[in-house]
This record gives C-alpha cells, structure tokens and sequence, in this order.
C-alpha cells in the first residue's frame, strides 16, 4: 500500500469514528476552540489554561492539570480552572497516580495525558513510559457515560498538543545552547588556536639560528683541525650530533606544523558558526588548486601511516605534479575531509598482491585530470581517484557499498570490510 493509500484510508477510519462518536455540537465546539487556542498562544503555561479553561466555560467544570516530571517521574500540578497558575493545594493528592486508564475517585474524574512516540520524545521525555500528565474533573460522579468519553477524547487532544508544545520549547531549549556552545568554541578553542601560528614561527626561527650557529661551528672546526687536533675530535662529535638533533627537530616541528594546518582547517570546518545558524551545512568556496592546496598535504600526512604499512607513495607525488595547474573553487575544508577519508581507507583496505618478479607488494595510486565541458559547456570538472591493490569487488557488492551496515560478501568478518 503506497502512502496515499494509507492516508485515505485512516481518514476512511477516523469519518467512521466519528460517526460512531456522535458528538453533539457543543462537544464538536469545544473540539475545535481547544484546537483554536491551543495554536493561538506561544508560551507553554498558556496552554495549560487552555486545557482547564475550555471545560469551565463549555460545561461549567471545575479541573487540574498535572504534568509529569520526565527526570523524576514525580506528579506535579500545572493548572486550575479557577485560580490559573497559581496552587491551592500544597501537595498532590493521594488519589492522583499514574495509571494507563481512566479512573473515577473522590468524586473526581482522573484521565491519563498520553504524549506520542517519537524518536524526537525520547530526547525530551528520557523515561519509557508515554504518559506525560493527568486531566482530573472534580465533582464528576454525576456525568453520564457519553460526556467522560467525551472528555476522554478532549484528553487525547491535549495530549497531542501539549507533547508538540514541549517538543517545541525543548528544540529551543537545544539551539540556544548549540549556539551558546559554539560561541564558547570560537572563543575558548578556535581563536587560541591561531596563536600556534606565532609559536610555529618563533620556533622556526630558532631552529634556523641553530642552522647558523652549525656553520659557525664548522668553521670553527676547521681553525682547529691541525692545531688542536683532539680537541677538534671532541667537538666535531659534538656538533654532528648536534646536527643530527636538529635535523630530528625541524622534520618534527614540519610534521607538527602540517598537523596543526589540518586540525585548524577541520576544526573552522565542523565548527563554522553559520552551520548553527542555518542549520544546514554552509560551504565556504574559495578558489584554490586541486592538489597542491588539498591533495598533496593530505598525502604528506599520511606518509608515514603508507610506509608502516608497507606502501609507497613517491611515485604518487612524482605522478601528480603534472595535475598542478588544475584550478576549483571548492570548500577546502570539506574536500579536505574528503582526500583525507579516501586516504584513511587506501590505509586501512590496500591487500597485498604478486608484482612481475614474484613478490607481494601492497599499491596505492591516485589519479587526477580535468574533464572539460563535464558539467555544461563552459562548465569543467576535476576528477581525483584512488586506487588500492587487492581483491577486485564484484558488481553485486558495488551496488550496495555505501549502504549503511552492508558487509563485503567475499569478506566474511573481516575488520574493516563493513
């Protein structure tokens, strides 16, 4: 049955209930001033006078509302129809408990308020149960049957309302503090994050003044070198070590500096206040090439991740220096993120195979060219593969690959195959 179908056929059911129902005019009038009211006012504590207030002028009954605290689960009361807002009673009354029907005590008429099951309640409602307040009428021991189901039925309504109601302040609730925590990120996070960019540069600095103070030395070394023959030994020593140490710290502070250059570029990415604000993720195109700007120090980084396992990755960087010149104008941050995910999976996926002289070698090779016209006249495109060494994937599996939870069919429970 398609969508449709089913729709007509609950209004189909609901036209039959009603009919079954017979509600009279005024019962109907009280339905849809409810619905009216319960629409027309914004602030929560508005409804609940709605809900209590709808039943006095229709029907002259006096009623409580209580809600359900959704942390505690304890009975609290919201509303009268005679004070409002403000309490009569200190306390809850024994006989208002929580109960999945309705039940008639103390000469009062208790109602359960039942909210509705949604994967959005269970944010707002963090226990199970699905009853979200209790409707009590007082001095309803005279009613007849027809008019408690009537007011069983008003229940379901402001159940219905009263859950939306919450929902909506609770969703508010949530965007203000994501944007409260946002700004605390720009603040606390983003914006200290820049200053590494004066600490890279101080340290690069002094790194380069060790360079100096090496030649230096050197010559040093060489007035030395027949004069003071051991004392040259000594000291040559010294400075080859000396050499090697700095040679450590500038390949150790290139790799932090990259690392720093990619986690900022991830981090102004996911963070960007704009994506809050809209709700919806926000490019920021910038014009930029291809690879030197976001392929090559994806593939830089991953360098040693490649060698560990075993892969190479030189020929990549000889190969794709021709792809250059290529020009976009693209979220760096984004396609960063998405060069950085292909790697990750070369790293992870590339299986060995037999090269031409026998031995099991692992390949990663990536390929990048600009397809003219590919996007309408006038309008290019640039392509980017990766390749990997393995097992080819059979066309069934390639059908399916991006389906969430699929699991490779030749892999068996392989890591990394789902």
């Amino acid at each position: 049955m398609d969508a449709l179908s089913a729709i007509i056929k609950r209004v189909q059911q609901k036209k039959e209930d009603y009919a079954t129902y017979a509600f009279d005019n005024v019962q109907m009038t009280v339905l849809n001033t409810f619905f009216d009211l319960a629409q027309e006012y914004d602030r929560v504590e508005n409804l609940y006078l709605v809900i209590v207030g709808v039943p006095r002028v229709f029907f002259g009954l006096e009623s409580n509302l209580f809600l359900i605290d959704p942390k505690t689960d304890m009975i609290k009361w919201a509303a009268n129809s005679n004070t409002g807002l403000k309490s009569r009673e200190d306390k809850v009354p024994r006989y208002i408990r929580i109960t999945r029907a309705p039940y008639m005590e103390a000469d009062a008429y208790i109602v359960p308020i039942h909210g509705r099951k949604t994967h959005a309640g269970s944010i707002v409602f963090q226990k199970p149960r699905d009853i979200i307040g209790i409707f009590e009428v007082k001095q309803a021991s005279h009613l007849p049957q027809p008019k408690l189901f009537f007011l069983q039925k008003y229940v379901n309504r402001i159940g219905y309302n009263l859950y939306n109601k919450f929902l909506a302040e609770q969703s508010i609730q949530h965007l203000k503090f994501i944007n409260n925590l946002v700004a605390d990120m720009e603040h606390n996070v983003i914006a200290p994050n820049i200053y590494y960019k004066y600490y890279f540069r101080k340290i690069r600095k002094y790194l380069n003044t060790g360079k100096e103070i090496e030649s230096e030395l050197d010559k040093l070394l060489d007035e030395l070198k027949y004069k003071h023959p051991e004392v040259y030994a000594r000291i040559a020593e010294i400075h080859e070590r000396m050499i090697v140490t700095n040679r450590a710290m500038f390949s150790d502070q290139e790799k932090i500096e990259q690392h720093y250059k990619h986690t900022s570029l991830f981090l102004e990415t996911l963070f960007r206040p704009d994506h809050f604000v809209y709700g919806e993720y926000i490019l920021k195109k910038t014009s930029c090439y291809l690879w030197r700007d976001i392929v090559k120090p994806q593939l830089q980084r991953y360098r040693d991740r490649f060698l560990k396992q075993g892969i190479a990755i030189n020929h990549i960087l000889e190969d794709l220096e021709e792809a250059e010149d290529i020009q976009v104008r693209v979220d760096k941050g984004l396609l960063a993120q998405v060069a950085d995910n292909f790697l990750s999976n070369a790293v992870k996926y590339a299986e060995p195979i037999t090269d031409a002289s026998g031995k099991a070698v692992k390949k990663v090779d990536c390929k990048m060219k600009l397809l003219k016209n590919f996007l309408g006249k006038g309008h290019d495109a640039a392509r980017f593969d990766v390749f990997t060494s393995g097992q080819p994937i059979g066309e069934d599996d390639a059908a399916n690959i991006f389906e969430e939870g699929f699991r490779l069919g030749q892999s068996e429970a392989g890591q990394g195959t789902g």
